[in-house]
């Protein structure tokens, strides 16, 4: 398992911690590497889902437009913001270094994803 770091927090997620770990299963059957790399984008996101990002958001709007919640509202605001787009980059870069692995050990890509 990667380190996750603060649970409100997505982990950081790099092209080494992926390879790692799809190397890790010692395995060229792509249902078992297709399986790996969703579970590390699930332990990315862990309690920092899209539920909360846009949680964050909303309620950070409506803070905001209640001008007395504005010293609250625009900062859960744009942490929410960030935390949408920090799980998009981890998504991002675990599909890329997954298909640069597949690749690699000449396994498909659609027998992976299927």
């Amino acid at each position: 398992m990667a380190h996750t770091g603060h649970p409100l927090v997505p982990g950081k997620l790099n092209r080494q911690i992926v390879i790692g770990a799809l190397k890790g299963t010692g395995s060229s059957d792509p249902d078992v590497l297709y399986t790996r790399k969703e579970e590390l984008i699930a332990d990315m996101k862990g309690a920092a889902s899209n539920f909360r990002a846009w949680a964050l958001i909303v309620s950070g709007a409506v803070l905001t437009l209640l001008v007395i919640g504005a010293p609250v509202g625009i900062p859960a605001l744009l942490f929410g913001l960030w935390m949408k787009a920090k799980l998009k980059r981890n998504t991002a870069i675990a599909e890329a270094a997954f298909s640069e692995y597949v690749d690699s050990i000449g396994v498909s890509k659609q027998a992976a994803a299927l």
